[in-house]
């Protein structure tokens, strides 16, 4: 994910270019097949995120999460990307999850099985998220 030294925008952040690169990454690093199967889904989430640019960072976090966990735009390794972007982005506006570990991967296993709705997600990222020490 690119940074920048003044307030981020989303369009510097959230690219769909940038995701397919943090997917690639992890991929090469955790093991997985490479590949997009659903390339509109992540523009389709990257999309809705820039045309509500009034929105807090934790529902932004809260589509993305679930546009590639849910969506399931890549052959493997959706839910490892959706966190990693989710990550990013609320390290873009100072924030970072809180949880544990253990409670983050239940978290993300939870949105892929059960199919939280963004709502849900916004009221875990709420409780589990925290401006930056």
């Amino acid at each position: 994910m690119k940074k920048r030294t003044d307030e981020p925008t989303i369009d510097a952040i959230i690219d769909v270019a940038e995701i397919v690169k943090t997917h690639n990454k992890i991929i090469r690093k955790y093991g997985g097949e490479k590949g997009i199967l659903n390339r509109s889904e992540l523009e389709f989430a990257t999309g809705w995120v820039r045309s509500h640019p009034k929105k807090s960072v934790i529902w932004k976090a809260a589509i993305l999460i679930r546009g590639i966990v849910c969506g399931h735009p890549f052959v493997d390794g959706n839910k490892r990307t959706g966190l990693a972007i989710t990550e990013a982005l609320l390290d873009c506006y100072g924030y970072e999850l809180v949880a544990p570990s253990d409670e983050v991967k239940e978290f993300v296993l939870s949105v892929a099985i059960e199919g939280w709705s963004v709502d849900r997600i916004v009221a875990w990222l709420k409780a589990n998220v925290a401006k930056k020490r």
